[in-house]
């Protein structure tokens, strides 16, 4: 019969393991948010597009893409913009399609239409004209990867539509503008007022409802719960939050450069019901955490598990070094005491993997508890054994 050696470096040594197991808990739990969020917004998509809203559809599926940057979405996107009418537009999505996936059976359909396309937009290009102040800065055109326009002041052709303009220059807050060029004659001119680093204020707002329309000073920076913190200028602005079926949120707060605010929105029903009253705020000077005791509880019954596969693993220690001088001695081992030992062994496992699970899921349902996102879901776990006789803790959840 085998006995099994534990040591203290094996104990170590599972302790690592357990921190890095806390290490990608959470970009775990991210992807799962994304994956949701994805979902969400592509049916949201579908939907529109079903209803004849082909530029909200695009919109959505561009959203879709950010959440899961998938190539089929870049074709969907580039299919709503074209029965949309934006050529423009589908000719950009539909060549990103194409490099994305060279091997889809589509291509050779999709490079048809864009070279028709291209040949009906003819010499529509207009001249686009960007300034910045101060001078100097690299600009890009919706996003970086296509590559620099060059420096400010620059001069650069795009066809009839709307753009996101990005001004980036060092020691300054990176810019992003929405601008329209329109047909006709001349130049469409951009002007941008770049601000220093520390002229810049953070805000963080937390929403009680998810799926909020946020605006700030009258422009959309999107839905709850926001995936990051907000950059903007220090000095007033103006929050605007709505949803349907509840009363619409309005405050205007002061940020002071370098501070980074923590604002939570409490959202009531239209009829005054539920919650705070529209337009408080509070404050969140703590940092973030919650009020609800299990997640502790969980962490702690986690701790708890973790210090006994300690205690079992020095047992088994104590066990194994003491039929070990038996054997050196000639002695007869009982098989019974062999039993013991990887028993001892067995239970370590289970009790470090069961609280490094407990201590993780007890984190998370601690992060997700008061973070504006949406916790509703559920963590579920097992213990097992895997085909090779040892011992599994598997955990997982929908949040």
């Amino acid at each position: 019969m085998k006995l099994r050696r534990i040591s203290l470096r094996w104990i170590l040594a599972v302790l690592s393991a357990s921190a890095c197991v806390l290490a990608v808990a959470v970009p775990s739990v991210a992807l799962a948010q994304d994956e949701a969020k994805y979902e969400e917004v592509r049916q949201k998509a579908k939907a529109a597009f079903a209803s004849g809203e082909f530029e909200e559809a695009a919109l959505l599926f561009r959203e879709a893409f950010d959440a899961s940057p998938r190539g089929n979405l870049l074709y969907n996107i580039g299919f709503c913009y074209e029965r949309a009418g934006n050529t423009t537009q589908a000719v950009v999505f539909y060549e990103r399609f194409v490099q994305a996936l060279p091997q889809s059976p589509k291509r050779p359909a999709v490079q048809r239409k864009i070279a028709k396309m291209k040949s009906e937009l003819g010499d529509k290009f207009r001249m686009v004209a960007v300034k910045t102040n101060p001078p100097g800065a690299t600009i890009f055109v919706d996003e970086k990867a296509k590559g620099a326009m060059g420096s400010t002041p620059v001069e650069f052709k795009l066809i009839p539509g709307e753009y996101t303009i990005i001004a980036e220059l060092d020691g300054y807050e990176p810019v992003r503008k929405r601008h329209s060029v329109k047909s006709g004659d001349g130049n469409s001119n951009v002007s941008i007022r770049l601000l220093r680093a520390g002229e810049m204020a953070e805000m963080t707002l937390f929403v009680s409802e998810r799926g909020a329309n946020i605006m700030v000073d009258n422009q959309r920076v999107g839905r709850s719960p926001l995936p990051k913190a907000l950059r903007l200028p220090a000095g007033t602005h103006e929050i605007a939050v709505m949803k349907p079926g509840f009363a619409p949120y309005k405050k205007t707060v002061e940020l002071k450069a370098g501070a980074t605010d923590r604002i939570k929105i409490e959202l009531s029903g239209e009829d005054g019901s539920g919650g705070l009253a529209a337009g408080q705020t509070q404050l969140d000077d703590e940092g973030g955490g919650s009020g609800n005791i299990w997640p502790w509880v969980t962490m702690g019954a986690g701790v708890l598990m973790v210090g006994g596969g300690v205690a079992t693993g020095l047992s088994a220690q104590g066990l194994h070094d003491k039929l070990d001088t038996k054997s050196k001695d000639n002695e007869l081992i009982a098989p019974a005491d062999i039993d013991t030992g990887n028993t001892s062994v067995l239970l370590t496992n289970v009790l470090l993997g069961a609280g490094t699970a407990a201590i993780v899921g007890g984190a998370i349902w601690w992060l997700l508890d008061d973070s504006g996102v949406d916790a509703e879901g559920s963590i579920s776990g097992n213990l097992g054994v895997s085909p090779d006789g040892e011992p599994t803790v598997g955990i997982w959840g929908r949040f």
